[in-house]
């Protein structure tokens, strides 16, 4: 009597835990009918600032459903870990382009570790990593450790930094969480417009305040640049004149009109200014030294401003960064100037404390407002002061937003980006800003959506097959095994409640792989009822007491039931550490469910099997193929 009085305490104590749990989930379902049935969108918003603490509230302790049920973005982004070595390389070289790049093609096939592949590449030349990287007494191994420790802490600090631009871009209830070395997973339940978080979650934001340099070094850079070309051209066709391609390729020439023939001469005298050549004829702006490149050749100048012998010997301090969207010149080309920047920049984004969506003055241009920390501040205004009637450009992940004219020496700390296309990209840009730059690009290598309406049919689909599901077995036991079967249904339904309690209670989400979980879950708790029904039928056939065949019954079929359970159990368990996504969303359900089939099974079937036992007074009252308990 003691032991049934604990179990049935027991019972009662997770009942009510479990309606603790789903109370906030009925709470929302009731606000959001509510919500439903008002007919203005005053009085919606009227209902939800009355109820703005209990709503929040609902929402926040609610059964959570899965991307797949609820629809939204699954994305999976990738650090670039070797453009976060690269930053860190103490010095560079053509010897170090080319073995990153041959490291970049490995890390695509193989799952090792980017420092411990880039130790094997230069090993493979001779070359110690400790000439690129920290301290030149440091061993191979030890510049290893070092770098995978930054690499950790680099793709920790992007997980961050994604969740809180995600927070400020309001989704609910995302998840984001790394996986495997340099990858990061972000599921946003409910969104929709895939370009504006390919950005938000791509976007480096690393600011930086860059000196525009003098349009004569500007002029003669890219003059240089043009004339080494020349020569590199030159020196190939050198090299090739005795190949059959390269006298195949003079002959072809040689057969072309005059005009024709010095187009040609004059795109290998002029490699560069040829591609970056406008239909309107301007090429370079002599007041700023920006260079002017058409859309379809910007690719083709920045391949060659950025060969690596080019920057080795023209690039130690001037870059060249294009405007943020392209200008339509006279001949109606769309057109973007490279403006000449001084490489090391004057001062970074990390200064930030705040930005700011806004408009201009006039309400005619959206742009984003910046306030800068005291150490900033202090810098801005040296800077500014500085550098009166010079051009400072704001660049913004490699690209010029604005590049103005310093007028005065500005000493509060302020700053303006302007340049942008839509209110949208300046709210964006605000969030990114707030949040802090990446210690690295990312780049997307798998994004799929799910549609809300797809969604809505998931979990209409799901709920068929669980009422399905429970349906079948409920009619089967009660057909096989009477009276017992609906004590076995009855466990079932409390069962199906603790499972779905639970995962709202720790915050769990239901996914569609969860509910697939939830069906296998009514299979275990009714093979556990089955082992049972079964040793106590045995027990009372061989003319024991109904009450002690019960008792009997039990304890022979427990030892199954619990393996059954814990290696089950275990299973899951591995699915959730090893697993992601979908899989995760089924292991989580499954373990939950396995204890609270583990829990009925032994508790609340022992509780109605007993109970209901009282009401024969021998066994003689029933045969072994009559009801279990039978009912007079």
């Amino acid at each position: 009597m003691k032991k049934n009085s604990f179990r049935i305490g027991l019972t009662i104590a997770f009942i009510l835990l479990s309606g603790w749990f789903l109370y906030p989930t009925v709470q929302d379902y009731f606000y959001s009918k509510k919500l439903r049935e008002f007919s203005s969108p005053e009085d919606s918003l009227a209902f939800v600032k009355e109820n703005r603490k209990s709503i929040d509230a609902a929402q926040e302790k609610r059964l959570k459903l899965g991307l797949d049920l609820k629809g939204g973005m699954h994305v999976v982004l990738e650090v670039d870990v070797l453009e976060l070595l690269e930053l860190k390389a103490r010095n560079r070289d053509a010897v170090f382009d080319s073995t990153l790049a041959a490291v970049r093609a490995r890390a695509e096939r193989e799952n090792e570790k980017i420092p411990v592949l880039l130790a094997q590449a230069f090993k493979q030349q001779g070359i110690r990593l400790s000439r690129y990287f920290y301290d030149l007494r440091d061993s191979d191994d030890e510049v290893v450790e070092k770098l995978n420790k930054e690499v950790e802490e680099a793709v920790n600090r992007a997980k961050e930094i994604i969740r809180n631009r995600v927070d400020q871009f309001g989704v609910a209830e995302p998840t984001i969480l790394t996986k495997g070395g340099r990858r990061i997973i972000v599921e946003l339940p409910g969104v929709s417009d895939k370009e504006r978080v390919r950005k938000l979650l791509k976007g480096t934001a690393k600011l930086e305040f860059k000196l525009v340099r003098d349009p004569e070094l500007a002029l003669k850079t890219l003059s240089d640049i043009n004339k080494y070309l020349a020569r590199q051209n030159r020196l190939s066709d050198t090299t090739l004149a005795n190949d059959s391609l390269a006298l195949a390729k003079a002959d072809s020439l040689a057969a072309l009109p005059d005009s024709l023939k010095s187009q040609e001469q004059l795109k290998k005298d002029n490699p560069l200014f040829a591609i970056a050549d406008t239909d309107d004829g301007i090429i370079i702006d002599p007041r700023s030294g920006a260079l002017f490149v058409t859309e379809t050749a910007k690719p083709k100048v920045f391949a060659m401003l950025n060969r690596a012998d080019v920057r080795e010997r023209f690039g130690s301090d001037i870059e060249f960064l294009p405007d943020a969207r392209p200008f339509q010149n006279d001949a109606g080309e769309n057109v973007y100037r490279l403006y000449p920047l001084k490489r090391e920049a004057e001062l970074e984004g990390g200064v930030i404390v705040d930005a700011r969506a806004t408009f201009s003055i006039d309400g005619s241009r959206p742009e984003v407002t910046m306030k800068m920390n005291d150490e900033g501040t202090r810098k801005w205004a040296r800077i500014t002061g500085a550098n009166i009637d010079k051009q400072i450009a704001i660049v913004l992940d490699g690209v010029v937003f604005s590049a103005p004219v310093v007028k005065s020496k500005i000493p509060n700390g302020s700053s303006v980006i302007n340049g942008l296309a839509s209110a949208e990209e300046a709210r964006d840009l605000e969030i990114v800003l707030r949040a802090g730059a990446l210690p690295a690009p990312v780049r997307i290598v798998e994004e799929r959506t799910v549609g809300a309406s797809l969604g809505e049919d998931a979990i209409r689909a799901g709920l068929y097959s669980v009422l399905a599901g429970f349906f079948v077995v409920a009619i089967f036991m009660i057909l096989y095994y009477r009276v017992a079967g609906f004590i076995a249904d009855f466990a079932l339904v409390f069962n199906i409640l603790f499972v779905i309690a639970f995962l709202a209670g720790f915050s769990a989400t239901l996914t569609l792989p969860g509910i697939a979980g939830l069906v296998l879950t009514i299979g275990m708790a009714v093979d556990a009822n089955v082992l049972i029904f079964e040793r106590v039928r045995e027990e009372h056939a061989k003319g024991k007491l109904l009450k002690l065949a019960i008792e009997i019954g039990y304890d022979k079929a427990f030892s199954a039931i619990l393996d059954s359970h814990v290696t089950t159990f275990g299973a899951a368990a591995l699915l959730y550490t090893f697993g992601i996504g979908p899989i995760q969303g089924f292991a989580v359900t499954l373990m939950i469910g396995i204890a609270a089939s583990l829990f009925t099974a032994i508790v609340i079937t022992k509780i109605s099997l007993t109970g209901c036992s009282s009401a024969t007074k021998s066994a003689s009252s029933a045969s072994a193929n009559s009801l279990l308990c039978p009912i007079s």
